[in-house]
Formats: structure tokens, C-alpha cells, sequence
């Protein structure tokens, strides 16, 4: 598992209704998350989240404030705790999707996407750091919050920097 930066969010259930929106101004859930990843980068500027965390019913939420279809199913569900296990998660997930009878959708376009194409699909720019935010499924988490995280490769320790001798060839 790797290690994250991770932001926690929070919301009242109760100011959305059915359809995803809130009653006080008609926003819907996905807009809000869109405003949690720009506080997201905000806090972390070289960083955008790839990966939201909500139970079930948040992930309901965001499927009804997105339109979904009622046999489409937000998130992936976790195999080894509260944490993404990029390697096994997919595999098992994909496993369980086989004997489903629901479309299972374990990504949405980012807030940062902002390029579609004719289709209205978000269009991936390979030169930036911006992914589609990965729906991940912890139903240890309360219906009130979710978290948005980033991966990170650093583990805290300092590191020596070490010079490598190449020896300099040349073609004659």
C-alpha cells in the first residue's frame, strides 16, 4: 500500500435531496466535490487529488447528483482496510464485477479536466498530473465525510544522495 496526502471533507446528508442537489441553492454534490478538489490542490499546489473515499450512500449521493442510471454503482470497493491497494483492489473488484448484474463506475473526470471531446467525454492530457478521480468504496467511514488523496512515493526519509561513476564510451 502507499502512502497518501489525504484531506478530510465534510457535508450534512440532509442538505441534498433525491436528486443530488442542495435545497439551499440547487449545487449539486458533484459540484461541491469539484469545490473540495480545488481546496485540495489549493493546499497541496503541486498535487491533484486521484482518489475520493466515501461509504456507500455518499457514493449513492454522487451518483444521483451526476443522473446515473439505476444499474450503474459508484466506487470500487477496498480489499485490505481503508487504504487503495493499486494491485489487488482492481483484480478483486473485477473479479466480483463478472457476476454483477450492475455497471460498476470506479472513475469520474476531475474538477481540473476541463477539455472534452465531441462526445462530451473528458479528454486526458498525458503532460499534466491530472487523472480521473478514483471512486474507492470505505464503509468505515462515516456518511457525513469522505477524504480526497493523492499518492505519494515520499516515506519520510532522508536520502543520501548517491553519485554513480559512468564510465564515458565513444564510437570510433
Amino acid at each position: 500500500m502507499e502512502k497518501e496526502i489525504i484531506e478530510t471533507y465534510y457535508y450534512k446528508p440532509s442538505d441534498f435531496n433525491q436528486d443530488g442537489r442542495r435545497y439551499l441553492d440547487g449545487k449539486t454534490f458533484r459540484d461541491y466535490i469539484k469545490e473540495c478538489e480545488i481546496d485540495f490542490h489549493n493546499r497541496h499546489s503541486t498535487e491533484y487529488a486521484y482518489n475520493l473515499y466515501a461509504n456507500s450512500q455518499t457514493m449513492a449521493l454522487l451518483a444521483r447528483s451526476n443522473n446515473a442510471a439505476p444499474f450503474l454503482i459508484y466506487g470500487m470497493d477496498l480489499t485490505k482496510g481503508n487504504s487503495f491497494d493499486p494491485i489487488e483492489d482492481p483484480y478483486v473488484n473485477h473479479v466480483m464485477d463478472k457476476a454483477s448484474k450492475k455497471v460498476y463506475v470506479y472513475g469520474i473526470d476531475s474538477a481540473f479536466m476541463t477539455e472534452f471531446d465531441e462526445s462530451g467525454y473528458p479528454v486526458l492530457n498525458d503532460d499534466s498530473n491530472i487523472l480521473p478521480l478514483t471512486l474507492l468504496v470505505d464503509d468505515n467511514m462515516r456518511n457525513e465525510e469522505f477524504r480526497l488523496s493523492v499518492p505519494t512515493t515520499d516515506n519520510g526519509d532522508e536520502s543520501e544522495e548517491v553519485i554513480i561513476n559512468v564510465p564515458i564510451f565513444e564510437y570510433a
